[in-house]
């Protein structure tokens, strides 16, 4: 009695969620679902996604009539009271942001054998910059023990729409894919096939995508929060000084500015600024030069480095109040953070010791080392940039050729 009570809550709330995504989500996102055909199962079942938005688990989630338990970055459950007991009722449940978390693997086959299909972003956080980014191994192995349907959505139109720096919205055109792999199909595949499909099947950018190059998206172009993500000029070569504003991204050190369209195309708006194509060409200009920073660098040399940097705590309604202000370096060898404030000693952290390298709530940067947490909140420079270099100091080239982390 108590587990169908349980079950009659979940789908009440759930179903009232579904409502709020046919009446608002689906005409604000213009959703159109492709492959109707493929009938999502009955309950249980595994749904994964490629990740473009926040608001990606309702697009996909509210296309199944049964209630989802969701894996959500433990972060997003850092918040308002009234924001924890929604995602709570919602299904939702935790997962450490960048890096494999044994305790979710385990609570997401606990929810499948309880009878509750479960929705899975394997990337593990938003795309940067509209591609699909490597997934996290070890679904796989969910898949493959669970020996329930395996449903994949493709979500194509979403990071155009709104990216994770942006307070813009554009209205254009977002669509669904999906396909359905049954258990029987399943049990004949080696894991290694089932990523490998799962990876083919939701892999997609949006910026290269030729059906979204025809969709014209209506709003202002996301130019505010841009430097967020981009923080090297291609003119100058000059860090964090781009700033967006209007239409337009310009470079506060050379002068150089371009116009931004709302499909993520910079045109040279004068004749300082160099030709440098969409977000995505941006953005692997970026991964190039740190590489190439990389292997010229010495062990002592400064890689990159901020000041004003806030050494940051976080509490459990997702504020994140300051500890000390300061200055951030980055060496071959080690992450140093030399306070400004006097209010806590300087400290540095061996770069072979810091792993699960991941950005948060838009400013800030976040890292593990011998079991401790650390935030840094940039005001006004790019947290991504910090990602970036330690990602590429951990040959990550090769988790981006398979696919796979």
């Amino acid at each position: 009695m108590k587990k169908a009570l349980m079950y009659f809550h979940r789908w009440s709330f759930w179903a009232l969620s579904r409502l709020f995504c046919v009446v608002y989500l689906r005409p604000r996102f213009r959703l159109e679902v492709r492959n109707k055909d493929k009938k999502i199962p009955k309950r249980p079942f595994i749904m994964v996604s490629n990740h473009g938005t926040f608001f990606d688990p309702w697009l996909v989630g509210h296309l199944s009539r049964y209630p989802l338990s969701i894996m959500m970055n433990e972060e997003g459950f850092r918040a308002p009271k009234f924001i924890q007991w929604y995602l709570k009722n919602v299904g939702a449940f935790p997962k450490k942001k960048g890096e494999s978390d044994v305790g979710a693997m385990k609570y997401t086959l606990k929810t499948l054998k309880e009878g509750y299909p479960v929705l899975i972003f394997p990337e593990g956080q938003t795309s940067w910059d509209g591609r699909t980014q490597p997934i996290y191994g070890g679904i796989e192995s969910i898949i493959k023990r669970s020996k329930l349907p395996l449903v994949m959505m493709r979500i194509t139109g979403n990071f155009i729409s709104k990216p994770w720096w942006s307070e813009c919205f554009r209205r254009g055109k977002v669509i669904i894919h999906r396909d359905i792999l049954y258990p029987d199909a399943l049990s004949q595949m080696k894991k290694e096939e089932i990523r490998d499909t799962l990876i083919r099947f939701i892999s997609n950018s949006d910026l290269e995508n030729d059906e979204m190059t025809q969709v014209a998206f209506e709003g202002a172009p996301a130019t505010q929060g841009i430097n967020r993500f981009m923080w090297m000029c291609p003119a100058c070569l000059i860090e964090d000084h781009i700033k967006g504003e209007g239409d337009t991204v310009s470079c506060t050190a050379c002068g150089a500015v371009w116009k931004l369209d709302t499909h993520f195309r910079f045109h040279p708006a004068n004749d300082k600024a160099v030709a440098i194509g969409n977000l995505v060409d941006w953005s692997q200009w970026h991964k190039s030069k740190v590489k190439e920073k990389l292997a010229s660098a010495g062990p002592d040399e400064i890689l990159t480095a901020n000041d004003g940097v806030h050494y940051c705590d976080v509490t459990d309604l997702g504020e994140y109040p300051t500890i000390s202000v300061g200055r951030l370096e980055l060496t071959k060898q080690n992450l140093t953070f030399t306070p400004s404030d006097g209010a806590v000693r300087p400290f540095v952290l061996p770069v072979e010791k810091v792993n699960d390298y991941v950005f948060q709530m838009k400013t800030i940067f976040e890292c593990r080392s011998e079991g401790n947490v650390y935030k840094f909140r940039f005001e006004d420079d790019s947290p991504m940039k910090w990602v970036f270099y330690f990602r590429y100091l951990n040959n990550f080239a090769e988790c981006e050729e398979r696919g796979y982390i």
